[in-house]
């Protein structure tokens, strides 16, 4: 098991990598109080709930399950889970555990930021894009009908538990999915990484344990290193949005139906990698790196037909990076180095979009 520090300016968080590490022991040290809420999804209570709740015999131990899905990060399902909590008489002794994908964390992140003013939060990530990116970093937030993730704050957990065992059950578009985080870092930060993504494809895609160990543990690193220079995303945290702008616009254009988050980032990234071609002279083979391991890694790299551009235009719109009414483009000069553009037009973006499709 590998220990990573998330330093703060307030806290250490720990981050703990390994394979089959959840255990009794380790929740003992973790929680204080005698209060426990697992808030998981269906799917992923089916398969770990009772399991978790084995390694919790000295604690009060309470669960809710919530439909499993991107459209479930709403309104509705956070007042549910307030609901839940204030029943049951808990309080701000109470630890609350997020256990499940992105969706989970996401939400049940704002759930503990918000009851009571806040409560003890421990992340257990199940799937590899929340074990790469979501669970680290203290993001939290809800999604409105007109944009992804537009209603949230930053509160960061007591600690992360990433267990790459629970990537054994996952299913394969999902794992997949995640992969378009885990190649964000290397297009952003490393290209070295990326380059070793792209060579190694085959392993990663049969999941061989010592790769997904190094690429979970390398992407964690990676992140934590840029959350550590910018907590609340005023600089260089939000280089980690590569590729978001016009994945978000796919993923509120298709209802948070249908696509993964990963599947409209992999879009979002070779769409912004283009961008970079035209207004930041990226080389082409850089631009062919991005796209070929994307490819190799079975991700998706065109817009679904079903969506129009004026569609994806309006969604971008509201993108919440924006600011003074600006859209703020994250672009590469090459691979590892990015920059804000902030010059970019709605109507250029249009006209990029028709070339990107073709």
């Amino acid at each position: 098991m590998k220990k990573i520090t998330l330093k703060t300016k307030n806290n250490n968080i720990p981050i703990f990598v390994g394979n089959k590490i959840v255990s009794k022991k380790m929740f003992s040290t973790l929680i204080k109080g005698k209060d426990v809420l697992i808030v998981t999804n269906k799917t992923v209570g089916k398969l770990y709930l009772n399991k978790i709740k084995k390694l919790l015999p000295s604690f009060t131990v309470k669960s809710i399950q919530i439909s499993d899905g991107e459209k479930y990060k709403n309104i509705s399902v956070f007042s549910k889970i307030q609901d839940f909590m204030i029943k049951n008489n808990f309080d701000r002794d109470v630890t609350v555990i997020a256990l499940g994908g992105g969706v989970i964390g996401d939400l049940v992140g704002f759930v503990a930021s918000t009851f009571m003013r806040g409560v003890k939060l421990i992340h257990i990530p199940t799937t590899l894009l929340a074990q790469v990116d979501s669970s680290i970093g203290g993001k939290t937030a809800i999604n409105h009908p007109n944009g992804k993730n537009l209603i949230g704050s930053f509160y960061q957990p007591n600690c992360v538990i990433i267990d790459t065992e629970f990537l054994k059950t996952l299913p394969e578009k999902e794992f997949t999915s995640g992969l378009a985080e885990v190649i964000k870092y290397g297009v952003i930060k490393n290209h070295k990484f990326l380059r070793w993504l792209n060579n190694h494809a085959n392993e990663i895609i049969n999941k061989k344990k010592s790769i997904l160990l190094k690429i979970v543990e390398i992407s964690a690193k990676e992140k934590v290193n840029v959350v550590t220079k910018d907590e609340h995303e005023s600089d260089v945290r939000a280089f980690l949005n590569f590729g978001h702008t016009l994945g978000h616009a796919i993923e509120a254009s298709m209802k948070y139906k249908n696509i993964l988050h990963g599947e409209a980032i992999s879009i979002g990234m070779l769409y912004a990698s283009m961008l970079s071609v035209e207004k930041n002279n990226l080389s082409i083979e850089d631009f062919n790196l991005i796209e070929s391991t994307l490819k190799k890694l079975k991700l998706p790299t065109k817009v679904p037909t079903k969506i129009t551009n004026k569609n994806l235009i309006k969604h971008m719109s509201f993108d919440k990076k924006k600011k003074g009414g600006k859209n703020r483009f994250v672009l590469l000069e090459r691979i590892g180095f990015c920059v804000i553009n902030t010059t970019i037009k709605e109507k250029y973006l249009e006209e990029m979009l028709k070339v990107f499709r073709g």
